[in-house]
């Protein structure tokens, strides 16, 4: 077994000695240094074949070097395990499905969705194509976290400090006791989980939600049929994005076709099945960090060297996930080369449980990455044939009956008396059909686990739901949902991701990205030429065989977006040749066919001297306001490029100026002007200034805004004042409370962070007075996103010539429909919504703070506006990853608490603050920004809170350079999830302060920022 000793440096020599001789070391003076500086740490290993290392520098960031890449899994494992095992096993658990064992029945239902939507599947597929280099390293990543867990047994090291609250709550005595051994499956399945978190798209299952239930909106609604037609063609059909920035040059035909905006999913599909189904992929979503408007996506880009101050190009990476602790990436260096002949010397950050550097740099490449939103997921809707018993026997396809493939999952529950949960084993089937589609859901009567059925009555389990099969709608059929996913032919990912780490140029880089399939990412590339790289790969079904209408739109029961009918389409392939890499060459058949390579988004070199994604259309496709004139479907719509379109003109300012060094990078990842208030504070202004100017009118309408305007004059005038001021200076959006981590506040961020304050409180009641009346079901792609085009897109519409178009233009008021109110007999118009929206925003801002909510939330209680700062209602929220499982208003709150990151570790002022101080009992942590900032900060548009969970989890800039590479970044917490460790949250100060620190990157930026080296010794 391995043992804890301390040795000296002549001993590691001996040992070296001892193992049969080092490798040649190709630079003996390097060595020696990394040798030279002081040891903390020896450790004896059996696994081990040559002497390895580890130099910690700042914030306990581990550099690892190893003479070949078995010992550098090894000593990997253990050494993540360390600092973040508990995430690492909540990953292999939701990827295997498997949660349940540790959590009981709290995370049954996390478990079922994961295997009816197939992670340990993929995570299978992985596994079983693995090259024997690639199983040999995750083999010696698993052997190093198992040691760990040998340790923590032992008393050696210690536990993870959730895994000791865990062994509270499942009443065992020992820590160790819930800490399982790791396979290479489990590796296997943390990669599954990042393909999921990546790239499993469920959208269209509520998109088809929508278009059942658009034909039949407004029944008995004054103005019914302009309603109706508002929200099938101003609403739904609207993907034009506010901001048009792509990635590359647009490729959009700009031809505007769209098909019958009321354009049908397959007949007989139940909407209960559709409703049941979409809830569950929310929460599902949530677990994966895909929820966008709470801050999903990322930011990215790439400077040519030769638009550089030094000549050197610059990569900047900023990802925006959960600010869940500890937090999701995990900074190291791995190197095989100094002690070994081995190939990789990479310095980045990764997810923990996946062994591969997944964003930083390798000397000659650096790279970072954003969310593709490609879509590689496809929905159907299944007719199905139930058995003698009444379970799901055959599906329909191409008008014969096929049997379904049924298999049976056994969940093995913790009996766990804490939460409620009793020991037992459960079995469930589940469905797929002949050509490899998953069976998701089934018509049926919504059912307890416990349900009396009657005779002829089955109960099945679909990812969480207890239904009894059955023809709810008695219209003869009963249907279901299937979905095929690529990540199902995502076999040999590893050696993808793996590939991209190593490659030398960009151009290598662009090869290596050939094997992604469900590794779904833009990508920014800089590399040591000077060269730059912009790519979205991933290998996408060709979907030729869907149907289309004579202008080219999809024919009913074709559109991806929707459901497709799984009668008349089957499953696709991505095809791969044995090595992995995607086949796009000229395929037989329809079905296994790859988009080719060379058609996907990218480019080299273009001449801005930058290339960018923050999530925006990749390829301009949706600029034409359609996604069916495209030579290839890839996906869309996308967001409306708020963060893209100040990234551009940072990036053309920085080299314009020719200030583009690393220092700007920062600054343009900081970036906090109200990109909202820029597209709505003037119309929003306007309202006031309309209503000041009526006298004595006769218009119903304006009568309601005069009295409306009267009612609350003097603040309505004060609330004018401050925001144009607000806009004059630039839409700046600064917390405005003094803090330990933020600038000093000068009088003009006071002002500033009261005006942002009004306009996000307005802001967010002009948005639901426009549209939260009329119920609509999900007609917002990408949810705000859709929700702020449309209402710019209302505002610059009215007139009475209709300048726009508007399907919903009502010529009596000259503008939307939609402003009117449903709820009144009255016809509103939108400077009365406007106007109205801002009185009630003045009521929450002059309440009482909410009582039975934390400290910073509700009103400020007072008339002055001067006291309503921005920063003391606008928070960032660092909470613990225990939250999401055992629940932060459960009766464990107190206690998961202590895992998250507060004002306790990090007080806003030095020695605290005094009661009657505004600040006093603020839990979370006063920050700039707002909705779509490029500091990205979301506060969402509810009204009534304005915190934010998710942020940057990174923020890196690289200057690749070889051995003379550079960089920056920090991460929102530590790099230790054992919360007494001073690693725990100290990042997390810098982060909030938008600071970063040094990537080092050489050996001789290692030893300078050391604070001690770890020896790993063969026995």
């Amino acid at each position: 077994m391995p043992a804890f000793r301390p040795l000296t440096a002549v001993l590691m020599m001996l040992s070296c000695a001892a193992a049969g001789g080092c490798t040649a070391d190709p630079s003996p003076q390097r060595h020696e240094k990394i040798l030279a500086v002081e040891e903390t740490e020896s450790w004896v290993f059996d696994q081990l074949s040559q002497p390895a290392y580890v130099v910690r520098t700042e914030h306990n960031v581990p550099h690892i070097y190893a003479a070949n890449r078995t010992d550098l899994g090894i000593v990997l494992g253990f050494v993540m395990a360390r600092d973040r095992f508990f995430m690492m096993d909540l990953s292999r658990r939701l990827g295997q499905g498997t949660l349940s064992e540790l959590l009981g029945d709290a995370a049954l239902d996390a478990d079922l969705e994961s295997r009816g939507s197939g992670l340990p599947f993929v995570a299978a597929q992985i596994e079983a194509n693995l090259t024997d280099e690639h199983a040999a390293y995750l083999d010696a990543f698993v052997s190093g976290i198992n040691t760990y867990i040998d340790q923590v047994e032992q008393d050696e090291v210690e536990p993870p400090s959730e895994t000791t609250l865990a062994s509270i709550l499942l009443g065992v005595s020992n820590p160790s006791d819930v800490m399982e051994p790791f396979d290479r499956l489990d590796a296997a399945a943390m990669l599954a989980v990042v393909l999921y978190q990546s790239s499993y798209e469920t959208g269209d299952v509520g998109r088809a939600i929508t278009a059942t239930l658009l034909p039949f909106l407004f029944p008995d609604a004054p103005f019914a049929e302009l309603r109706r037609q508002g929200a099938a063609i101003d609403l739904w059909q609207s993907i034009t994005p506010l901001h048009q920035v792509a990635s590359v040059p647009p490729m959009s035909s700009l031809s505007t076709s769209h098909g019958n905006p009321f354009a049908a999913v397959p007949k007989h599909v139940e909407v209960g099945m559709l409703k049941r189904r979409a809830a569950r992929q929310q929460r599902q979503q949530k677990r994966l960090n895909r929820d966008r408007d709470a801050g999903y996506g990322s930011n990215t880009w790439a400077v040519h060297a030769n638009s550089t101050v030094d000549g050197r190009a610059l990569l900047a990476g900023d990802g925006h996930l959960s600010l869940s602790v500890p937090s999701i990436l995990y900074r190291l260096g791995l190197d095989t080369a100094l002690f070994g002949d081995g190939d990789i010397h990479q310095l980045g950050a990764t997810i923990p449980g996946l062994p591969l550097t997944a964003i930083g740099t390798n000397g000659d490449v650096a790279w970072s990455q954003t969310q593709l939103s490609g879509d590689i997921t496809d929905w159907y809707v299944e007719q199905l044939q139930l058995d003698a018993q009444g379970y799901p026997a055959r599906h329909m396809y191409q008008d014969e009956w096929r049997d379904l493939v049924g298999v049976d999952e056994i969940y093995d529950i913790a009996d766990v008396e804490l939460l409620d949960s009793v020991g037992r084993s459960e079995t469930w089937t589940r469905w797929e059909t002949f050509d490899g589609r998953w069976l998701a859901d089934i018509e049926g009567r919504a059912a307890t686990a416990d349900e009396v059925l009657a005779p002829g009555e089955v109960l099945v389990n679909m990812g969480g739901d207890y239904i009894v099969p059955e023809d709810v709608n008695e219209d003869g059929i009963v249907t279901g949902i299937s979905f095929d996913y690529a990540g199902f032919d995502a076999g040999h990912v590893f050696a993808g991701t793996d590939a991209i780490g190593r490659a030398t140029d960009v151009y290598e880089f662009t090869e290596a990205a050939r094997r992604l399939v469900a590794y779904s990412q833009n990508f920014a590339v800089a590399d040591s030429n000077g060269d730059i790289l912009y790519g979205g790969f991933q290998g996408f079904p060709c979907r030729g065989y869907l149907a289309r209408n004579p202008d080219g739109s999809w024919a009913d029961g074709a559109d991806p977006n929707l459901l497709l009918d799984g009668n008349v389409y089957g499953g696709f392939e991505i095809p791969v040749t044995a090595d992995g890499v995607v086949d796009d060459s000229a395929a037989s058949d329809p079905y296994r066919c790859a988009v080719p390579h060379d058609a996907l988004p990218q480019i080299i070199n273009p001449v801005s001297g930058y290339v960018m994604n923050a999530n925006n259309d990749p390829t301009g496709a949706t600029f034409d306001n359609s996604l069916t004139n495209d030579e290839w479907y890839l996906g869309g719509p996308w967001n409306n490029g708020f963060r893209a379109k100040t990234i551009n003109e940072g990036l053309e300012e920085a080299i314009a100026e020719g200030t583009a060094d690393m220092a700007k990078m920062s600054v343009i990842q900081g970036a906090t002007d109200s990109s909202v208030g820029k597209l709505l504070a003037d119309n929003m202004l306007a309202a006031i200034t309309y209503a000041q100017a009526l006298a004595s009118p006769t218009d119903a309408a304006d009568q309601r805004i005069a009295a409306l305007y009267d009612s609350d004059q003097e603040a309505i005038d004060e609330v004018q004042s401050r925001l144009q001021a607000w806009t004059g200076r630039g839409y700046k959006t600064p917390s405005g409370v003094e803090t330990v981590y933020g600038p000093e506040v000068s009088s003009s961020d006071h002002d500033d962070a009261v005006a942002t304050m009004i306009f996000n409180a307005w802001m967010s009641r002009v948005l639901s007075g426009t549209f939260n009346d009329e119920g609509l079901p999900g007609v917002f792609h990408s949810g705000t996103h859709g929700r702020l085009r449309a209402l710019d897109r209302f505002l610059r519409g009215r007139g009475d010539d209709n300048p726009l178009q508007l399907a919903s233009h009502n010529a009596d008021t000259g503008e939307s429909i939609f402003f009117d109110v449903l709820s009144t007999t009255e016809v509103e118009t939108s400077n009365e919504v406007i106007i109205q929206a801002l009185l009630d925003a003045l009521t929450f801002l002059r309440s009482e703070p909410s009582q039975d909510a934390e400290p910073g939330t509700g009103g400020f209680a007072t008339d002055d506006m001067a006291e309503w700062l921005w920063g003391l209602r606008h928070q960032a929220k660092l909470e613990s990853l225990l939250a999401d499982f055992i629940g932060a208003d459960s009766e464990f709150a107190s206690i998961t608490e202590s895992f998250a990151v507060t004002t306790k570790q990090i007080p806003l002022v030095e020695g605290g603050v005094s009661p009657g101080d505004a600040r006093f009992g603020l839990k979370w942590f006063p920050r700039p920004g707002d909705q779509y900032a490029v500091d990205a900060a979301n506060p969402g548009t509810s009204g009534t809170s304005f915190t934010h969970s998710s942020g940057p989890v990174m923020r890196m800039v690289i200057a690749p350079s070889g051995d003379d590479t550079t960089g920056v970044n920090i991460i929102p917490g530590g790099q230790s999830a054992i919360t007494d460790s001073v690693y725990f949250a100290d990042q997390a100060r810098l982060w909030l302060a938008n600071e970063t620190t040094p990537m080092r990157f050489s050996v001789d930026r290692v030893v300078e920022g050391a604070l001690g080296r770890e020896s790993y010794l063969p026995r």
